[in-house]
């Protein structure tokens, strides 16, 4: 018997924002005494036939046969360290290989509320800042004071690329996805604000400033955020402010 995975939820379709560069909008409901629906993004890097997931994000039967006549579902990365859900799931049904940043966990709940929590799955290799990717061109950047793992992938093309999971969002307001109480609750905690710095990252994770400055380090021109639109064009300058509030 196949292992229960959580559903498909409703999402977009597949657009490719760069030359074999694929972005899906989807959703997550979070469980709880107000349980909440909102947007989610997951990327696709194609390289010849294989497929990376970044910030997976599971499709329904439509969406995994426009997925899969992209090419073949090889690997999955996680950036987050509030996201990771679905990627048992590509494991199962793809035998894709699934990469996370070291540290991270695959727990019910909030990694850091949990002081003993359970995990439901392992990943097949971890990744470090100077360690192996599964896709040519590309760099990760972590950040080391955050008390649960997170990175940035840069993307050596189009000027600079970066795939963000929950450090830079740009959810200017809600979109489709959202559910009533979530656009509420999440309009009160400061997530709708385009090129910001993700709001509960900052509270959850509690980066150092030094860690955050670093983000401007690298020059980059797009971001591909995993809450929110692509930011398409002078991403670095136009997330400025936003990382320099945080830091002071």
């Amino acid at each position: 018997m196949s292992p229960r995975f959580p559903p498909a939820r409703p999402h977009g379709e597949l657009r490719e924002i760069f030359d074999d560069v694929f972005f899906v909008t989807g959703t997550v409901e979070m469980a709880g005494p107000l349980p909440m629906r909102f947007s989610r993004n997951m990327t696709v890097i194609r390289s010849g036939r294989s497929l990376c997931l970044v910030n997976s994000v599971r499709l329904d039967d439509a969406g995994l046969e426009a997925l899969t006549a992209l090419g073949d579902v090889d690997h999955v990365v996680r950036l987050a360290g509030f996201h990771g859900m679905d990627d048992p799931f590509y494991q199962d049904r793809f035998k894709a290989k699934v990469w996370a940043i070291e540290g991270q966990t695959y727990a019910t709940g909030f990694a850091n509320q949990n002081p003993d929590p359970k995990t439901y799955f392992s990943p097949d290799a971890w990744l470090t800042a100077d360690g192996e990717l599964p896709i040519d061109g590309a760099r990760l950047q972590l950040f080391p004071s955050a008390r649960v793992p997170e990175g940035l992938l840069h993307l050596d093309r189009e000027g600079g690329i970066v795939i963000a999971g929950d450090a830079l969002q740009n959810w200017a307001a809600p979109d489709e996805y959202f559910s009533l109480p979530a656009r509420l609750m999440m309009r009160l905690m400061g997530f709708f604000k385009p090129l910001n710095v993700g709001p509960g990252w900052l509270r959850g994770a509690r980066p150092g400033r030094d860690d955050l400055r670093a983000i401007l380090d690298t020059p980059f021109e797009h971001v591909l955020p995993s809450h929110g639109a692509p930011v398409i064009g002078d991403a670095r300058e136009r997330y400025r402010p936003a990382v320099e509030r945080a830091t002071r």
